[in-house]
């Protein structure tokens, strides 16, 4: 392939640096990375059409490409670090995405919209001074480490899953000192994602319920007025003590289940005893043919006979909290 891009045709990538001059590339379907600095600083990229075999964008691939705005990276499992930095980007699917490596998203400044829902890893900077205005963090995020967002001062909301060691302070790398929401001044509100919501609204008392919403929603009473300096804090403190508020529920749920377990069991053993009395059952009421008959082993039989152990097995379940 010529070092130029005659004006009309479309280059294509099959790996190594790309010209600065092309405006418009196909990613080859023989290449699985696109490699290292391969379009970076191409101020005239307009469009670059990719396949789903690609599984990595290799350091600053695309770093200052600001014609770019739009980019197919769904197959994509890694972006390496500073590899969509300084970027026209303004939205992007990045529906396979795992690891997103520091810096990867920096000076995205037109950048307004990102779904990961496979994401694994964000490192520090990876959003740095971007226009987000909403984040949802999927259940797979195991991790975010510290200035992820930092500088998203357009940032007002975030969902999260409840995951105390999230922002954990061991992930924060010393280089990365600042919060992951540091001068984000405009973060007032956070939701959380997935089962929390369920649970609660299983949970057996109305005021164990209401506790649980209460102390959701605090977060959004609070993180208003907070200095942007804290908030990263105040988020892994909430996270903390909903976990703790839910299990301690949880455990005096299944206190009260084992509880109703046992008065249901025995309801059902007394009702088939009043059933075989009632019924004339001659081995209890026969004293002179049936003196030795042994009258434990029956009401235990009575017991197992009596369905509790298929009701216990196999309805009780249904209201065992997640």
């Amino acid at each position: 392939m010529a070092d130029h891009q005659p004006e009309g045709e479309v280059y294509v990538y099959r790996g190594g640096r790309a010209p600065n001059s092309i405006t418009h590339a196909i990613i080859d379907k023989s290449v699985k990375v696109i490699d290292e600095e391969a379009f970076h600083g191409n101020r005239d990229l307009l469009s670059v059409e990719t396949h789903d075999g690609i599984a990595r964008i290799a350091r600053a691939a695309f770093r200052g490409c600001v014609s770019l705005t739009h980019l197919d990276i769904r197959s994509v499992r890694i972006l390496d670090s500073y590899s969509l930095a300084d970027t026209g980007l303004t939205e992007v699917d990045c529906d396979n995405l795992e690891i997103i490596r520091d810096n990867a998203f920096t000076g995205c400044h037109s950048l307004r919209r990102v779904a990961f829902p496979k994401v694994k890893r964000i490192e520090g900077c990876a959003f740095e001074d971007t226009s987000l205005t909403d984040v949802e963090f999927p259940e797979t995020l195991e991790f975010v480490e510290g200035n992820a967002f930092v500088g998203n001062v357009d940032l007002r909301r975030i969902c999260l899953p409840l995951k105390v060691d999230l922002f954990h302070e061991e992930n924060i790398d010393e280089y990365y000192d600042l919060g992951v929401f540091d001068v984000c001044d405009n973060l007032s509100t956070v939701a959380l994602i997935g089962g929390i919501h369920e649970t609660i609204s299983s949970l057996h008392m109305k005021s164990w319920r209401d506790d649980m919403t209460k102390e959701i929603n605090r977060i959004n009473l609070t993180l208003p007025s907070l200095s942007s300096s804290l908030k990263t804090n105040v988020i892994r403190w909430w996270l903390q003590s909903v976990q703790s508020r839910i299990e301690h529920y949880k455990t005096k749920h299944i206190q009260v289940l084992k509880e109703a377990t046992v008065l249901l069991e025995l309801a059902l053993w007394k009702a088939k005893l009043d059933d075989d009395n009632e019924g004339g059952d001659d081995s209890l009421e026969a004293p002179i043919k049936k003196v030795k008959v042994d009258v434990e082993r029956t009401r235990n039989e009575r017991r197992v006979t009596s369905g509790a152990n298929i009701v216990i097995k196999n309805v009780l379940p249904f209201l065992e909290l997640k």
